[in-house]
């Protein structure tokens, strides 16, 4: 039976090295004075360590119930934020145009529910959810609702698409089902994106797959390690796991980005955009630790941290013992590669 699974996209590339040190002063010895200072870092796994204002990941690694996948990216892409996150929410050929999660969803019992696959904090279905009519994406789940005025009403609506054999009218039916369900959403006001999910999945209306992306992380200037940008982004997305992981009984989270940033800083105090990047899972079901191959801070790919770890694999292997869900269909084309991440 499959269990539930968030995905959190940081939009705009992760700074993996500013986020999870190495061990030792590897660090330290390619980024000089631009490296995240030793002091401070909080404990990870195997003398490698968290950026000081990830307490509850830090935490959670305490008890073995997070992995970390440094040097890890879709082979071959280019540094392009677009062409990088297209290659990561697809994990497929360039061929395809589904995402990984649109492509689960549609392995499993189309037309169950509408919030089977939903993402919050955004109008349009994101890339990652394409490929499957049985999602939902919502500014804020607490705004599902026809806009007012004009006289529709979800009566008025169903009457019209009732007999439509076209092309929209399995989309109008989701709409409206969606609609009708709801209300059974309770969102606390004031709620964000990973409170609103929190609800939904508590809600019962069939919720399996989740997206939330948080946006910010293309530091090419004054990066703030720990009093600025990225430290307020290191807390908010450390708090949005934890709320997750706390509020949604038996659920994984998988933390993606399009690529990592250079090992050099720049003169504008920030990075530029690098290959491998940090992946993050979380949850009861997690083996953690630091998986798969670390190339070091040595032996650069033009400057970049090796790409050593393919996301698809990742992603297979998540879609498979999450998802239930054929790898070959979730990833095709991806390696054999498995990270043992999950248990």
């Amino acid at each position: 039976m499959s269990s539930p699974l968030i995905t959190v996209f940081l939009r705009g590339g992760l700074d993996g090295l500013s986020l999870l040190r190495p061990p030792g002063d590897e660090l330290d010895r390619a980024r000089g004075g631009d490296a995240l200072p030793a002091a401070g870092a909080l404990p990870a796994v195997a003398g490698w360590t968290l950026h000081p204002s990830a307490t509850a990941l830090s935490a959670r690694a305490g008890t073995g119930k997070v992995a970390f996948l440094p040097a890890s990216g879709v082979p071959g892409v280019s540094r392009s934020h677009f062409d990088a996150q297209a290659a990561v929410e697809r994990c497929a050929p360039t061929t395809e145009s589904t995402g990984f999660l649109g492509r689960a969803l549609s392995a499993g019992p189309v037309g169950s529910s509408p919030f089977r696959g939903v993402a919050v904090g955004q109008p349009q279905t994101p890339a990652l959810l394409r490929g499957s009519t049985d999602v939902v994406a919502a500014s804020s789940l607490s705004r599902i609702q026809l806009r007012p005025g004009g006289g529709v009403t979800s009566t008025s609506m169903a009457a019209l698409w009732r007999n439509d054999r076209g092309p929209l009218a399995s989309s109008a039916t989701g709409a409206l089902t969606a609609l009708a369900r709801s209300g059974g959403i309770q969102v606390p006001p004031g709620a964000d994106e990973a409170g609103q999910l929190v609800a939904l999945f508590g809600a019962g209306v069939g919720a399996e797959v989740g997206v939330v992306n948080i946006g910010g992380w293309d530091h090419h200037n004054q990066i703030g390690l720990v009093d600025g940008s990225f430290d307020r982004l290191v807390t908010q997305l450390d708090g949005l796991v934890e709320t997750l992981l706390a509020g949604i009984p038996g659920v994984t989270v998988l933390v993606l980005s399009e690529f990592g940033r250079r090992v050099a800083g720049n003169d504008s105090g920030g990075f530029d955009h690098g290959r491998g990047g940090l992946a993050i899972v979380a949850g009861d079901r997690v083996r953690g630790g630091v998986a798969g191959d670390w190339p070091g801070l040595v032996d650069l790919d033009e400057g970049d941290v090796r790409t050593a770890n393919d996301l698809r694999c990742l992603v297979a292997e998540v879609g498979e013992r999450v998802l239930q869900v054929d790898p070959g269909r979730i990833a095709p084309g991806a390696p054999s590669t498995r990270f043992g991440v999950l248990v």
